[in-house]
């Protein structure tokens, strides 16, 4: 495989220059509000209005199995107030980072597709770990596991116009490992996301942990990121059997927690 676009990505890591996707404005807003020392739902409804298809969004996530409540809303601040401040801030960078991994057609929108559709599969089973472990706070969870690869953005970027056998050959993602991590912490510090959130793209591949020091993120990630990139069933008990895993409570994955997993997917469909 051709390595003059690995040095010329390297280069540009290095020197600064790898161009970054801005975040999109009305999450920014909208999460900016949430965070707010004032918020509310009503601030919060008005700010997320503004974007119809952040607000239907949101009214589907309130409206789902997955909270329970027994009677639909169409009402934006009722959606707010039913599944939280906090959560609903969640919600609304999880559909941001979504909308930047919308894929278009061809070989680049396939590798778009395959980060997308496995962020997606981490963070469901990393909210699953933390309810069924109550080791940590299971929208956090939801939401490291959909940035923990986002360094793998800008550098498919970076790619897009070389030819079709670039970015269709096996290795090409594999080989941008070492590198999407060095893409993700600067792209969640031009975001201006916090060091917590930092950490997770940094060192979700690293699944070593200490047992005397509190849970952290990373660590639900670095469990839910390994587990999902492991398909043998074997391999998994393995992983499930770890350090990490007793430190998180989660020491195996049951049919109840697959079923979880399929309900906390409907946000993103």
């Amino acid at each position: 495989m051709d390595q003059t676009i690995f040095k010329r990505m390297i280069e540009s890591l290095s020197q600064n220059r790898l161009v970054l996707p801005a975040f999109p404005q009305a999450a920014l807003r909208a999460r900016a509000v949430a965070g707010s020392a004032g918020a509310s739902a009503i601030s919060v409804a008005r700010e997320i209005a503004k974007d119809p298809a952040l607000s239907a969004r949101i009214l589907k996530v309130a409206n789902s199995s997955l909270f329970g409540f027994s009677f639909n809303t169409g009402s934006l601040q009722q959606a707010i107030s039913r599944v939280g401040l906090e959560h609903t801030k969640t919600l609304v960078t999880n559909f941001a980072l979504m909308q930047l991994m919308t894929p278009p057609r061809g070989a680049y929108g396939s590798l778009i597709r395959s980060i997308r559709d496995h962020s997606i599969e981490v963070a469901s089973l990393a909210y699953v770990i933390c309810e069924k472990g109550h080791a940590f706070n299971s929208n956090k969870g939801l939401l490291g596991g959909m940035l923990h690869d986002v360094g793998y953005l800008p550098l498919i970027q970076f790619a897009k116009s070389e030819p079709d056998s670039v970015l269709t050959d096996a290795r090409f993602i594999p080989s941008l490992k070492e590198l999407h991590t060095q893409a993700g912490n600067l792209l969640l510090m031009y975001w201006q996301f916090s060091p917590e959130l930092v950490e997770v793209v940094s060192a979700h591949e690293i699944i070593d942990c200490r047992m005397d020091e509190p849970v952290t993120l990373r660590d639900v990630i670095a469990l839910a990121n390994a587990v999902a990139n492991e398909p043998d069933s074997a391999a998994r008990g393995i992983l499930l059997s770890s350090p990490l895993a007793a430190k998180l409570a989660c020491t195996e994955l049951t049919e109840v927690d697959y079923n979880r997993m399929a309900e906390v997917r409907q946000f993103f469909s």
